[in-house]
């Protein structure tokens, strides 16, 4: 049962996926002609957006169910700001559609080399921290920020193999402490095995993405590059910890 509803799913998302293309191909040049690139480019991450919700809220529900949970205690972040998520599969991606606002993914290298949405990250804008120098990333960065465009990025680098996150790379913290952003960490719960790594196999199951409490530039303004990523690392670690029970 389990391997025809991941038939189900993957026949599902690959046909919509060619049916979304073409659509927001259309949509795109429309607006192209007769807009601004910007404007383009804001209403292709929202499509993105859109995209990714069906996918986790509608196909995907024949095998999990994902539920984005508030757990900031109300010290929320407004546009725009640096979300930081922990790593543990090939769908967190995908799981990013779950935030409001206008955002841009900070990936790796791979996701840009894939069919289709490859060509739609690059005419979203999104960014790959390991194709530019640190400075033209940070530049990048501050571009999106002065138009209220929060970033999205997975500071671990790699998917890990535990609920125990790898070390942080400092990147995405270094350009929130620049501008003097609040970051939000987001824990995702559930997924490591949707799907299984090395496999395209979905394990049946539920997903959690919590958004925990805003740290703003006051609280680690003091903090050397090190301890501001290690400070919120540990953060994450302790809620993750705490909600798996392995603290």
């Amino acid at each position: 049962m389990i391997f025809i509803k991941n038939l189900i799913f993957f026949i599902l998302v690959i046909t919509f996926t060619i049916d979304a293309f073409f659509f927001f191909g259309i949509i795109l040049i429309f607006i192209r002609i007769f807009s601004s690139q910007r404007v383009a480019q804001k209403v292709l991450r929202f499509l993105i957006v859109c995209y990714g919700r069906i996918i986790i809220y509608g196909f995907a529900r024949i095998l999990v169910k994902v539920e984005f949970i508030d757990s900031s205690q109300g010290r929320h972040a407004h546009d725009p700001c640096v979300y930081v998520s922990n790593h543990r599969s090939a769908s967190d991606a995908f799981l990013m559609g779950v935030l409001p606002g206008e955002f841009v993914q900070i990936v790796n290298l791979w996701p840009f080399k894939l069919p289709i949405l490859g060509l739609c990250a690059r005419l979203a804008g999104y960014l790959s921290v390991r194709s530019m120098p640190f400075d033209d990333f940070s530049k990048e960065c501050k571009k999106l920020f002065s138009n209220n465009i929060s970033i999205v990025g997975f500071p671990e680098g790699t998917r890990s193999s535990s609920s125990q996150m790898g070390q942080f790379h400092g990147t995405l913290f270094r350009v929130a402490k620049e501008n003097q952003l609040k970051i939000v960490p987001l824990c995702i719960l559930g997924n490591e095995d949707k799907p299984l790594r090395g496999s395209l196999k979905i394990i049946p199951g539920s997903v959690e993405v919590h958004k925990l409490p805003a740290i703003g530039y006051k609280e680690y303004k003091d903090l050397s590059n090190f301890k501001f990523k290690q400070y919120i690392r540990k953060k994450m670690q302790i809620f993750i910890d705490q909600r798996t029970g392995a603290a």
